[in-house]
């Protein structure tokens, strides 16, 4: 075994790097998918569908490491504040923060959905992989900084975060080897699927399925 991925809905994931469980937003699926206890959860920002406290209560124990945003650290006891350039080294899997946030899409108020402020996004270094998780994010400037992914979990939703065209620009601007699709609503993964491997010559997209491990 090496690194295993598994939705578990919405933009939620569990990934097991050998015998270590990560969770990643924990909010979507059942109780039962987080029966296994963590030993890192990684949490983008303060939404609930990205930061359950539920769901971050049955998966906890108490040596597990929880790290999120300086802003949504105070909402959790004892968890690790992680911004943009910062990384973490847990055991050999090294957690970078890197940004996400909207620029177009905003509130009545004028105040963007999620303001730079409020999260970090991850790219996690495991096994010798890259896997970047983009959290509720537009196509932004920073994502042409990224080298070397692997697997790119990108959101389509188009609501609050970017849609697919804006989606396929991002693969553009950063070419991951391969890209898995989340948060997509009411968005087609499988259109989203055909656009990028005909844009984007060498890209593959893995459509995941909820409850369903994949072997990366």
């Amino acid at each position: 075994m090496s690194l295993i991925l598994r939705l578990l809905g919405h933009a939620s994931f569990k990934l097991k790097v050998d015998d270590k469980v990560i969770y990643i937003d924990p909010y979507g699926g059942d109780a039962s998918e987080y029966s296994e206890k963590a030993d890192l959860i990684l949490s983008t920002h303060e939404h609930q569908d990205h930061s359950d406290p539920d769901k971050i209560a049955l998966a906890r124990k108490d040596s597990t490491v929880i790290i999120t945003s300086t802003k949504n650290s105070a909402n959790i006891e004892g968890s690790i504040a992680l911004d943009p350039d910062q990384k973490h080294d847990f055991e050999g899997i090294i957690i970078h923060g890197v940004p996400g946030y909207n620029v177009i899409r905003k509130r009545d108020s004028g105040e963007p959905f999620h303001p730079r402020e409020i999260q970090t996004a991850f790219v996690i270094e495991a096994k010798g992989k890259k896997i970047y998780f983009a959290g509720d994010t537009e196509f932004i400037e920073e994502m042409k900084d990224l080298k070397d992914i692997d697997y790119a979990l990108l959101p389509i939703d188009g609501k609050y975060t970017m849609d697919p065209k804006e989606a396929l620009d991002a693969v553009g601007a950063f070419m991951p080897k391969k890209v898995i699709p989340m948060h997509w609503r009411e968005q087609s993964p499988e259109e989203f699927k055909k656009n990028v491997e005909k844009t984007h010559s060498g890209v593959e997209v893995l459509i995941p399925k909820p409850s369903v491990d994949m072997e990366l």
